[in-house]
């Protein structure tokens, strides 16, 4: 019986519970609240009653459901993440990582990886990809360069990547995947922008079909789910332990995970493999490459496309940075992007964006182009993303806790940083703890008066 099923069945029966959650399926709480989401959101919000099932130990609907999912995107094992795709890759390194055990990061990785070598006490080799200035983004995996560390670092045991990045890049993870077997080292996909790719081919080739061992995907982020909906999937031929994971799991998920979104979750990958799923992430594909083919014959403005997933637009134009287009997009025509930077400016797609959405943003940045608009109010002094290479002094987990003192940001050149800083969105991390502060690292912290230092 799936998840949702048994939710429909259950709400017929009208037991008395006297369990938690205290709301007893809406009867009792905070009018407000029910107001916006709705008593029917309460009806499906339960524990682990009577023929329910347990999300650290599931035996029942729970695994039924997950095992539906497996079968679907075809790993070996597949599991629901309630708390984002940051569990899953903090779950995915402990199931492979000890303390000490070289892992190598590309450093345009989310901030949770920083999460997970506190947890692991694993040692970080930082790979940069090539950060493209016209763009003001980083592009993709190096196979020469990743061949290159590992054959100089054979006992790294996981190498974690970003597929897509951020800005929908794609990098050749069957090729990464070889070079990885050949040096026995495991791979963690961040697939967490690929969600859609199981189910239309024109997006991207799923990282599980890849020969990845891991590869953690955000429902929410391009197909509909509520935050913060995700999967975690063992590839079909790897040798990691179901087990393993789902002990790890374990370790940071809550023992009183949201039915509601377990509904979701199910929901979703049921949906999404469904005729009319396909169907509407066809039209969606159709009517972004369709507004793009436009934004292309548009003068003074350009559009990446180079070996990047469709539902991730990306645009500059001319002599306007991107923070300047960002806010007049949001000024004058109410529009809000995912992501902006020096040069470039990143807009999200997926299930809920539709064709009307998609042309008022065509129509906003033709109008742009073609009347040179600007905006009125004082300029900001943004702050620039700044690629630096990092220079590793201690482990995260070394200097987990230790004592920290606030210095001025002149004095902290060659200091060890404190401090997790990254631009939120997208969490890529330009200083962690146990880093060296560089000179070059001032012009983006310049924003900030003092920084923690290690003592």
């Amino acid at each position: 019986m799936s998840i949702i099923n048994f939710i429909k069945k259950f709400n017929k029966l009208n037991r008395i519970l006297f369990t938690t959650p205290s709301h007893n399926q809406g009867k009792g709480g905070a009018p407000q609240v029910f107001g916006m989401l709705g008593r029917s959101f309460f009806k499906c919000d339960i524990s682990e009653i009577e023929g329910a099932d347990n999300l650290a130990n599931p035996i029942g609907i729970i695994k039924q459901a997950q095992d539906n999912a497996a079968r679907i995107y075809n790993s070996k094992a597949t599991f629901f993440l309630t708390n984002g795709s940051t569990s899953g890759i903090i779950a995915g390194m402990n199931a492979v990582l000890s303390r000490n055990d070289k892992v190598l990061i590309t450093r345009n990785c989310h901030k949770s990886v920083y999460n997970g070598l506190v947890i692991t006490g694993a040692v970080p080799v930082w790979m940069m990809p090539h950060y493209n200035k016209d763009w003001g983004i980083y592009e993709t995996v190096n196979l020469d360069y990743l061949e290159e560390i590992l054959s100089k670092n054979k006992d790294i045991k996981l190498f974690i990547m970003t597929n897509p990045t951020y800005e929908g890049l794609l990098s050749d993870v069957q090729a990464i995947s070889d070079i990885c077997k050949k040096y026995n080292v495991k791979l963690l996909v961040d697939e967490a922008h690929g969600a859609l790719w199981n189910f239309h081919k024109a997006l991207g080739t799923p990282a599980l079909l890849q020969g990845a061992d891991l590869v953690v995907q955000s429902l929410h982020k391009t197909a509909g789910a509520l935050n913060p909906s995700a999967l975690l999937h063992i590839g079909a031929d790897s040798n990691i332990d179901p087990k393993f994971v789902q002990q790890s799991l374990n370790l940071i998920t809550t023992t009183s995970p949201s039915y509601p979104l377990l509904i979701n979750i199910e929901g979703t990958v049921n949906y999404l493999d469904s005729a009319k799923g396909r169907m509407e992430i066809s039209q969606l594909v159709k009517n972004v490459n369709r507004m793009v083919r436009n934004l292309r014959m548009v003068p003074n403005l350009e559009v990446f496309s180079y070996n990047n997933d469709v539902t991730k637009i990306l645009v500059k134009v001319t002599n306007m940075s991107g923070f300047e287009l960002s806010d007049i997009l949001f000024e004058k025509y109410n529009i809000e992007d995912e992501l902006a930077n020096e040069k470039s400016v990143l807009f999200l797609t997926g299930f809920g964006t539709t064709k009307s959405k998609l042309k008022k943003l065509e129509k906003a940045l033709t109008e742009i182009c073609a009347n040179n608009i600007k905006i009125t109010q004082e300029k900001e002094d943004y702050s620039v993303f700044n690629a630096v290479e990092p220079k590793v002094k201690f482990t995260p987990a070394l200097v987990w806790g230790k004592p920290y003192k606030e210095v001025e940001l002149k004095y902290a050149v060659s200091r060890v940083s404190m401090e997790l800083i990254s631009a939120y969105p997208p969490g890529i991390p330009v200083l962690i703890p146990g880093e060296v502060i560089k000179k070059e690292h001032l012009e983006y912290l310049k924003d900030k008066k003092k920084i923690k230092v290690l003592i």
